[in-house]
């Protein structure tokens, strides 16, 4: 891409969500740097109109986020155009599944998904609310926790209901052993010790693909009341490591039921919708 390709990116995301802007101008350079996946632009006359980011989390595990149409060239089939440049990417990279996160009530992007063959794989609950600083509940795990880490996490309730799937904000990775040995090498995972073994273990990472960066738990299990403790912590992680939100997100299920009023009641809310396509079914598109 040319430097004046980012600026006219920039600007026609000025204003993707009124009155907070967009996460584009954050990841952009990091887009463009990985080597496994694709960072696309879509030109008319030789001008930038819109972008798409494919990514490959793990072999075989594709993720597919930043759709974006210049605001003044939406509904003239841009978007649609994108994707099947999308698509035809993603067939050349010969993946297991293809995946993407999107609002609830996001009716076009959901709508421009099923018209590909995508299938509603899990439904979240994402909030977030202002940094508040407070005691943090838990250790950080070491390497030495790594396989109660991964037994407690591979036989949790949370990955049951989520469709074995870890979110980070508004990007959900497949729960793997090298996921969580990489969580607990960045010290994103925290543990509440019991008389037998853990009582509670959550997921917090720092992410950019949001409004602002944040401290977001993406997972998050135990009892109840280690699940509580837990869940309060992102905000007061967020306050410490001088972030002004936090954010969480989880299964729209028991875990939603429990946190939304006893601990995420003054928070902003959102459904997530995480939409999935197999490999064998895109093969036959």
């Amino acid at each position: 891409m040319r430097a004046r390709d980012r600026e006219a990116v920039f600007e026609f995301c000025r204003n993707t969500w009124p009155g907070y802007g967009d996460y584009i101008d954050r990841v952009w350079d990091r887009w463009l740097r990985e080597r496994r996946g694709r960072f696309i632009l879509a030109e008319l006359e030789g001008a930038p109109v819109g972008i798409a980011k494919v990514s490959e989390f793990s072999r075989g595990e594709v993720w597919l986020q930043g759709l974006r149409v210049a605001p003044s060239l939406r509904k003239k089939g841009i978007a649609n155009e994108i994707n099947r440049e999308v698509l035809r990417t993603v067939k050349r990279m010969n993946p297991r599944v293809v995946r993407f996160c999107t609002g609830a009530r996001n009716k076009a992007s959901r709508h421009i998904g099923e018209k590909f063959g995508f299938r509603v794989a899990a439904r979240f609950r994402f909030f977030w609310g202002r940094a508040r600083k407070g005691a943090v509940r838990g250790r950080v795990a070491r390497m030495v926790d790594l396989d109660a880490a991964v037994e407690f996490i591979g036989a949790s309730r949370f990955l049951k209901v989520s469709h074995g799937l870890i979110a980070e904000g508004w990007v959900f990775r497949e729960f793997s052993r090298s996921l969580i040995r990489n969580y607990v090498r960045e010290g994103a995972v925290t543990i509440i010790d019991g008389r037998r073994g853990i009582r509670g273990l959550a997921v917090y990472t720092t992410t950019q693909e949001e409004l602002s960066r944040t401290v977001s738990m993406g997972f998050v299990d135990g009892d109840v009341t280690s699940i509580k403790a837990l869940a309060r912590n992102p905000s007061h992680l967020a306050a410490r490591r001088g972030f002004e939100y936090f954010s969480a997100a989880v299964p729209t299920t028991y875990f939603m039921r429990l946190l939304r009023w006893s601990v995420y009641g003054k928070s902003e809310t959102a459904g997530q919708v995480v939409y999935e396509l197999g490999g064998a079914e895109l093969r036959r598109l």
